[in-house]
């Protein structure tokens, strides 16, 4: 009899089992929104994931993957999920964005000790003439990635950024959070005599769209759309600044009179 009840009820768990949708996801250590625990993913957006792939009754499948690496995986097909990121023109070519909120942000100027006169910059768009460093695959803003200059030289961290700022093999390196270039600096800058770089008085404060992505080659892109809109009516609502709160961090800031929100409301306009 106790047998008869267990294959029963293995029976009607089969379905389940059978035809839930596993989905991968790559998640990396991103505190305090993404915090790895006994090397198990937790956090406000891990929340998120976990409730929008309830909606589709999928489960996720973390996988704890370097960023560069995961944005090739993203290119290939072989991830559904990326969380917690910004969005440029290139990866809008294979990525489906889910928006969460904006950050609002600042990008500073760090000039190489050679420059002289920086005073004279008063204005984003007179940095055009000089050479940029900045990091691979990292979001610098609308008014970086406009500037036409003759030459960008990217790198993989912030400490061969500075290394090349000190040395003058670049003019100009912006950054988001001065507190890196001062570790940083301090870290290398007895390899360069001590020189010093300078703070460029100009700053851009902006805000800065954050998502999560479906990849355009993942079968999850079918469920784009509704997602989208579920995503964007937990906006509306409070729901996301509630799930923030919860993990007492500050929500992010969400406007609805942007292109991007304006652009996620019409995924509930798409026969949802």
């Amino acid at each position: 009899m106790l047998l008869k009840k267990i294959s029963i009820l293995l029976i009607l768990l089969l379905p389940t089992i059978v035809f839930a949708q596993q989905v991968q996801v790559d998640v990396r250590h991103r505190p305090p929104e993404i915090v790895f625990t006994q090397n198990k993913p937790t956090g406000p957006v891990i929340s998120i994931i976990d409730k929008l792939l309830v909606a589709i009754k999928a489960q996720p499948l973390w996988l704890n993957v370097p960023w560069p690496r995961t944005l090739m995986r993203a290119k290939n097909g072989q991830v559904d999920i990326i969380p917690r990121h910004s969005m440029t023109p290139e990866r809008e070519k294979y990525l489906l964005p889910l928006l969460i909120g904006y950050e609002k942000r600042t990008l500073y100027y760090l000039f190489a000790p050679q420059i002289k006169n920086i005073e004279q910059y008063q204005s984003i768009k007179q940095l055009n003439k000089l050479y940029f460093g900045m990091l691979r695959g990292s979001y610098y803003g609308g008014s970086v990635e406009n500037i036409t200059s003759k030459t960008v030289v990217y790198a993989n961290n912030i400490d061969q950024l500075m290394g090349m700022l000190l040395a003058g093999r670049i003019d100009v390196m912006p950054i988001q959070n001065l507190v890196w270039a001062q570790r940083s600096y301090a870290k290398i800058k007895h390899e360069y005599d001590n020189v010093q770089y300078k703070l460029a008085e100009i700053n851009k404060p902006f805000f800065s769209g954050k998502y999560i992505s479906i990849p355009k080659r993942s079968q999850l892109k079918n469920h784009y759309h509704q997602l989208n809109c579920l995503l964007y009516q937990w906006r509306k609502s409070g729901k996301i600044d509630q799930i923030y709160v919860q993990y007492k961090i500050t929500p992010y800031t969400q406007l609805f009179d942007t292109s991007e929100s304006k652009k996620q409301a019409r995924s509930c306009e798409k026969g949802l």
